[in-house]
């Protein structure tokens, strides 16, 4: 592939420099916006069944997605769950009517605004659960009361998606379905981010066996919360 099609803009020498390699590493490549490091091997011992000793190239992609897991209730200084109805580990939601162990939320893809394929996830929500994907612009840290559950998102909430659960889980947005990205999405509601902001997300779902004596309206829980911080 060409240093053109790659946006490789800046070359430097290395010498197997951390590279566990059986043969010489010799030239890097690095794109002009750090997303990209390229490096040239004639090692046969990098790649699974590589056995023909010919120069290959060698490309990393370090968008990571950005995503921070918190809110869990009940420890670290966020509150408890408010019916009775702990999670049954880190990483999950309040506990359901589904006796599921609390729902979890997840995030994957690439929190680029150029460049935006995330892709949020939920597990152990009821299975057929009416789901709200939510966006907020502040963190609380000790949580707020919500429904059955905790949420830890403030500041201006908005609702990104509304999906329904199959086998308690959503994924949003749904691109095949005419989903806009997040960060579209976002602009779209009147929030469009800048490069270098966070936001925070939480997805709420129906619940409507309420437990523990919580109020008879507490018919919906929540997964936990997630951070996305913003890169250009």
């Amino acid at each position: 592939m060409r240093d053109l099609e790659l946006g490789l803009t800046q070359r430097v020498s290395v010498a197997n420099n951390g590279v566990q390699a059986d043969g010489p590493s010799s030239e890097c490549a690095l794109s002009a916006d750090g997303r990209f490091a390229a490096f040239m091997s004639a090692a046969t011992n990098l790649v699974p069944g590589d056995t023909n000793a010919c120069v290959d190239a060698f490309l990393r992609d370090r968008r990571a997605n950005g995503a921070t897991s918190l809110c869990d209730a009940g420890s670290a200084g966020v509150i408890a769950c408010p019916c009775a109805n702990p999670p049954a580990g880190a990483g999950r939601g309040c506990d359901n009517s589904s006796a599921s162990g609390g729902a979890r939320l997840t995030a994957a893809g690439i929190a680029y605004l150029a460049q935006d394929s995330l892709l949020f996830t939920t597990g152990g929500e009821n299975p057929a659960a009416t789901s709200i994907v939510v966006q907020g612009d502040a963190l609380a840290p000790a949580g707020l009361v919500f429904g059955q559950g905790v949420r830890c998102v403030a500041g201006v909430l908005r609702r990104l998606y509304a999906k329904s659960a199959q086998g308690g889980s959503i994924q949003a947005p749904d691109p095949s379905g005419g989903d806009p990205s997040v960060s579209a999405r976002s602009s779209a509601l009147g929030d469009p981010i800048q490069p270098g902001e966070s936001r925070w997300y939480f997805v709420y779902y129906s619940d409507p066996s309420v437990l523990g004596g919580c109020p008879a309206a507490s018919t919906f829980n929540t997964t936990p919360s997630v951070r996305i911080d913003w890169q250009p």
